[in-house]
């Protein structure tokens, strides 16, 4: 739905025809691929369902659905990619510092093994301080401390020979004692990480647009995210009622150059 939308946006841009919000942009998707009414229907609720499911699992499944919901712009996508390129380019410099007699193949093959498990203290603290001022820097220690001392306690498989079990509770206690030890190190799963600064920022985006985005529905009459010449200048004036006339066309000339008459959600955020 992406990779169309990108698309449709660009043919619109070139045709000097009004954008569409993700959500209407869904069921344009859907019915270029499947046409039929009930199977558009189908698939729009289980993209819906799919995103109420996920979203606490998968930061790109709850951008995806606050965009669907016009309650962050599309291109906020944009700023978790980045994100997500920022954090694995300061771990291989990190790494790189750490071990300089390495080569690059050598990083990179220590880089791939951090990917696909654990990231020590000092990295993910580095990363941090590198990436975030004091006081947000402090807070993403906390939640990521937080979610270390959350991890699974592992489960424990009791064998059984002649009804008695082989595995008794000091082993149980151990394997707990070993996860403890693991909290104790600081190290946390690098999927794990990183899902706590991508959802730090998209609570940060998220509160950063809301008092814009009350305004923004309290003018969107049939609240489809998209507000016309008029209600968007009733917009403007809730946001800043000293604009000028001169100032609300300059506005419109450069969100509306085409005279659409059709402005969404994104488009106003930019």
């Amino acid at each position: 739905i992406y990779e169309s939308k990108e698309k449709f946006d660009k043919k619109c841009a070139k045709n000097h025809l009004p954008r569409e919000t993700m959500e209407q942009h869904m069921y344009t998707f859907l019915n270029q691929r499947y046409g039929l009414k009930s199977l558009i229907i189908e698939h729009a609720s289980a993209v819906i369902k799919g995103v109420n499911k996920y979203s606490e699992l998968d930061n790109d499944v709850a951008v995806f659905g606050k965009i669907l919901r016009n309650e962050i712009d599309e291109e906020f996508r944009f700023v978790q990619k980045q994100l997500k390129e920022t954090v694995v380019e300061l771990l291989r410099v990190y790494l790189k510092g750490k071990m300089p007699m390495k080569t690059d193949a050598s990083i990179n093959r220590v880089l791939e093994s951090r990917l696909k498990g654990n990231v020590e203290e000092e990295e993910w603290v580095d990363i941090i301080k590198y990436m975030y001022n004091h006081e947000d820097g402090l807070s993403l220690m906390v939640l990521v401390k937080d979610s270390i001392r959350d991890l699974p306690v592992p489960q424990v498989k009791v064998k059984f020979r002649n009804n008695i079990p082989t595995r008794r509770r000091g082993s149980i206690v151990a394997m707990q004692n070993e996860q403890a030890a693991l909290a104790r190190s600081g190290r946390i799963p690098y999927r794990m990480f990183l899902k706590v600064l991508l959802d730090f920022q998209l609570k940060g985006h998220d509160k950063f647009l809301g008092r814009f985005r009350r305004m923004f529905r309290d003018v969107d009459a049939d609240r489809n995210g998209v507000l016309s010449e008029n209600e968007f200048r009733q917009f403007v004036l809730k946001i800043d009622p000293n604009k000028s006339l001169g100032e609300m066309d300059e506005i419109m000339n450069t969100i509306d150059p085409w005279s659409n008459s059709n402005i969404t959600f994104s488009e106003a955020v930019g």
